[in-house]
């Protein structure tokens, strides 16, 4: 016996802007909020201005410090090539690559909450 199937399915292209999971996308714009929001605890906090006032998404996949010592503090080597020491009083997670850091300690978290949300939002 043959049995005939005629799918018709959208273009890819229109399933991902449908599903908010595009550049410019809602999931997108969430996963960048939460990557925001998380990775202020690992960031240096002298005065928290670097971390706070400085840091903020400036499209829905950038996240910019806006400071002229930010490659410094994110390096974690000053200008004349000497190892950055971070206090650790108010974000005691505080140090080098914020990002990285982040995705190795909480990827996984980060991931379920944008899995959730974006499951929650169809």
């Amino acid at each position: 016996m043959r049995v005939k199937v005629d799918a018709n399915l959208m273009p890819p292209k229109e399933v991902i802007a449908k599903l908010g999971v595009s550049e410019k996308g809602h999931v997108q714009q969430y996963l960048t909020d939460r990557v925001l929001f998380r990775m202020r605890r690992y960031m240096p906090w002298l005065t928290g201005m670097t971390a706070t006032s400085l840091t903020m998404a400036t499209s829905p996949t950038t996240i910019t410090v806006n400071a002229p010592y930010a490659q410094y503090l994110y390096n974690g080597v000053s200008k004349s090539g000497k190892p950055l020491e971070y206090t650790h009083t108010e974000n005691p997670l505080a140090g080098p690559f914020w990002d990285r850091t982040l995705a190795q300690n909480e990827g996984a978290t980060i991931a379920q909450e944008v899995t959730d949300y974006a499951r929650m939002t169809k």
